[in-house]
């Protein structure tokens, strides 16, 4: 390779152009250890992913081909669980220390208290008393009657197992033996015409299936072993029928509201849905979610809503023309072609759980020293003292967290993003870290924007764990036979979830808003539904918790 310059012309060159050249050197210099660092780090990511192939490989061999007992090491036998004290028992082995036999075990000291205030939400049903009776109530050393001095309670928790009850309702039809008037008393309207369905039994298979995910036909054969004949298909038509006739405008109020708020949160989760016309069996459908957190300064809730597609014109559609704020959400593009009134804010959980995987195909190979020079690692060390001012700054307000957020928090996020900019040229989108890496700079703008307001949260994880329980659920109902369900589901996920997050136990709220609805006339004024709401003061009592959700115990 020629030199870039002979040596006369190095001898004639200025100062000042050798401090250029040395300066652009070492630019290029430092650029080439940076592009060989993050080849190191591919290069051992795809060692790793060679060696999980090679393994999955092998057991995929094993499986279909192999013997179908296991095999072990040489060296290695399988203990019998039968005969474990004789195959390991050693009669030269030496007796224990008295001190390993009766190890001083640390004992956790139990609060005051403790077991009354698990048992103070339950009324007490059976009291039973320990009482001396005929001649145990006299002393047998000089014959004197025993006196009270003092009782001891003890409290234990009964478990009753789900039953049912038979309500029989009578109507007496008068008639005027001299005119012939007839006449008959005024009674609450069912629930459902021609229907054995009542609101708690309604609300009961609801929380069954969109709290607890329990899917209806693991609740007709629950249903069964207490003797009652009760079809999936049955359960089916009532929660469609309830959710769109009760539920619907309870929902429909809801979302009115949610409109009203300046900070909201968006996400999508998949669904599948049978029924859909002209759909591949494989096809995935969508269920948005949209919700305000603690810093919205509006009331909390989720609302769930069942598309077909994940296009971009669903949430344009949802928020609509009333809606101008701002909208925290992932890095999904269909975000991004909003209305220009809705401002869009990034996700840094989601920038960091790239760099996280990086570094995970590099935990194989690296110590922990070398993993402390990776890109990955500083990326996220990086990333975590923006968490941790995010930390200290948790119950202040809004105005507080904007004034020490542009303090502490913009110049890491500055240092951060000039940073990773000096990674670009060399990173390869090929690989875990080069993704990351990628990611995060073409995420910049929506990264930065929670600095511009003290509402607006770091990442969007507000709205992961609220489609936590839908997750759950769909693992065991694993899809919706129809739309009808599909948007019923949605109607009684948002109000299940939002009533969690409200304080309130969803079966009990669920029976509340049923009966309610159920006696108001068939197109309910807002002011007849306002009570009614998660949030609303007038909920009775028996409906809210004394544990909200996330508590520990």
């Amino acid at each position: 390779m020629e030199p870039l310059f002979s040596e006369k012309q190095l001898q004639e060159m200025t100062k000042e152009n050798m401090i250029t050249l040395l300066t652009t050197m070492q630019a290029h210099r430092q650029k080439q250890e940076t592009k060989i660092r993050l080849l190191t780090e591919k290069m051992k990511e795809l060692e790793f992913m060679n060696a999980l192939l090679s393994d999955r490989l092998t057991l995929a061999r094993r499986k279909r081909f192999g013997a179908s007992s296991e095999k072990y090491a040489d060296g290695y036998t399988q203990m019998n669980l039968f005969n474990e004290a004789e195959q390991e028992a050693d009669p030269n082995a030496a007796e224990p220390e008295t001190e390993e036999i009766h190890p001083n075990s640390y004992k956790r000291k139990k609060p005051a208290g403790k077991k009354e205030e698990d048992l103070s939400s339950f009324e007490t049903t059976e009291v039973i008393e320990h009482k001396l009776e005929g001649e145990e109530r006299f002393c047998p050393e000089c014959g004197t009657k025993y006196k009270v001095v003092t009782t001891e309670k003890v409290k234990y928790l009964k478990f009753i197992p789900a039953r049912f009850e038979v309500v029989e309702e009578v109507t007496y039809i008068y008639g005027c033996p001299k005119c012939g008037k007839m006449r008959r008393p005024e009674k609450a309207q069912a629930l459902m015409k021609g229907s054995v369905a009542t609101p708690s039994l309604v609300a009961g298979i609801m929380n069954a299936k969109y709290v607890n995910g329990m899917p209806l036909a693991r609740q007709e054969r629950e249903f069964a072993r207490y003797d009652l004949n009760l079809s999936t298909k049955t359960m089916a038509n009532w929660i469609i029928l309830c959710a769109g006739r009760y539920l619907q405008p309870v929902y429909d109020l809801m979302k009115e509201e949610f409109l009203c708020s300046r900070y909201v949160h968006g996400d999508e989760t998949r669904i599948q849905v049978i029924d859909e016309p002209e759909q591949k069996g494989t096809t995935q459908n969508w269920m948005w979610v949209y919700l305000t957190d603690e810093n919205s300064g509006s009331p909390r809730m989720v609302l769930f809503q069942y598309e077909r597609t994940r296009g971009g014109c669903h949430p344009v559609e949802f928020l609509g023309d009333t809606f101008e704020g701002y909208l925290t959400c992932d890095g999904y593009q269909a975000y991004h072609s909003l209305p220009e009134k809705i401002t869009v804010t990034g996700c840094m959980a989601h920038a960091r759980r790239r760099f996280d995987e990086a570094l995970t195909t590099l935990k194989k190979d690296f110590t922990k020293e070398r993993l402390k020079e990776t890109t990955a690692y500083q990326a996220m060390e990086r990333i975590g003292m923006l968490y941790k001012i995010e930390e200290m700054l948790r119950g202040k307000s809004p105005e507080e967290k904007y004034t020490e957020r542009q303090k502490q928090s913009k110049p890491l996020l500055d240092a951060f993003f000039e940073w990773l900019h000096s990674l670009e040229d060399a990173a390869d989108r090929s690989s875990k870290i080069g993704e990351a890496v990628l990611y995060t700079i073409n995420q910049e703008q929506y990264l930065r924007r929670y600095l511009d307001d003290g509402h607006l949260s770091i990442d969007n994880t507000v709205a992961e764990r609220a489609i936590k329980n839908f997750a759950v659920g769909r693992r065991n109902w694993l899809f919706s036979k129809s739309i009808k369900g599909a948007e019923a589901s949605a109607t009684v996920y948002s109000i299940t979830e939002t009533a969690i997050l409200n304080g309130l136990k969803p079966y009990n709220y669920l029976t509340y808003i049923l009966e309610k609805m159920k006696d108001l006339a068939p197109f309910p004024t807002k002011e007849d539904i306002l009570p009614l709401l998660p949030w609303s003061e007038t909920i009775p009592e028996n409906c809210r918790t004394k544990r909200p959700e996330g508590t520990s115990t």
